[in-house]
């Protein structure tokens, strides 16, 4: 018997049998490492693959709702929200009222924050550096925009039921 995640499908309606994992193989097997890694980089840190997601895109541009950042954290708006309360707490961010719309809050980094979220960022750029010895430079990039239009092409395809 062969293990059907590691199998190609017969080439699209030519019966070929290509060499090689599927593509959701590889891509799976990525994420598992990946998040295995971020998991053990940021433990020293006391943050969660969440948390400094959630950091990294408030350091790069405020103003995100707990939806987006939930969204692009993947966690859900309630987990967001105590995430987002948790990390006031301990004084890594801040929020305050919008000047346009009071029931809103901008959050950002407070320097303990931004100084933490640095540290972690050398250990992830060296953990990065690491996976992706091999690739030329040179391909790095679109490497990078080929996985997230792959993304971008599976989020547009109709929710299955």
């Amino acid at each position: 018997m062969t293990d059907r995640a590691t199998q190609e499908t017969p080439a699209a309606h030519g019966g070929e049998q290509p060499e090689g994992p599927r593509f959701s193989y590889a891509v799976g097997a990525l994420d598992r490492s990946l998040r295995r890694s971020l998991v053990s980089i940021l433990r020293p840190f006391e943050l969660t693959v969440a948390e400094f997601t959630a950091l990294s895109l408030i350091s790069r541009r405020g103003g995100y709702s707990n939806a987006q950042l939930a969204r692009r954290s993947f966690v859900s708006p309630q987990a967001m929200h105590e995430m987002i309360s948790s990390l006031e707490r301990r004084g890594l961010l801040e929020r305050a009222p919008s000047d346009s719309h009071r029931s809103m809050r901008h959050t950002h980094l407070t320097k303990r924050g931004r100084d933490l979220l640095d540290r972690c960022n050398v250990a992830v750029d060296d953990m990065e550096e690491a996976m992706l010895d091999g690739v030329p430079r040179e391909r790095r990039d679109e490497v990078i925009t080929l996985l997230l239009q792959s993304a971008r092409n599976l989020r547009d395809l109709p929710a299955a039921d």
